[in-house]
């Protein structure tokens, strides 16, 4: 992760308003199951991007705003949760363990959350 290696640690409400990327596993169609693609969330734009891992410096292969997503943790384990998404996609995703799943679930949920008052507000 991005992040980790910071030795103060910003507080939550910053933390959650930072750039935020990493190597998640996505479940791309019943064929290819599941596929290793590099996530970046920019809390700023409300966007969620996805890269293939070998070019992620190049060609984003998917980009969705977060304003109305719903992100919720699976129960089938401890490390996948879904993004659905107000456009009517969704991404199942995959985290290396349970502990990473709940640090991109939190920033997904407070980015969705920013970007959902910011729409009210208009």
């Amino acid at each position: 992760m991005a992040d980790n290696c910071n030795a103060i640690q910003p507080a939550p409400d910053t933390e959650h308003r930072r750039r935020f990327e990493g190597q998640l596993n996505k479940f791309t169609n019943v064929v290819k199951g599941w596929q290793y693609r590099w996530f970046v969330l920019d809390p700023e734009s409300g966007r969620l991007e996805y890269y293939l891992l070998e070019d992620r410096n190049g060609k984003c292969r998917g980009s969705q705003h977060l304003a109305g997503a719903v992100v919720i943790p699976s129960e089938e384990d401890g490390q996948t949760f879904t993004v659905n998404l107000a456009s009517g996609e969704m991404f199942k995703v995959r985290a290396s363990h349970a502990k990473e799943r709940q640090m991109w679930v939190d920033r997904l949920r407070a980015c969705a959350h920013i970007h959902n008052q910011a729409l009210a507000g208009n």
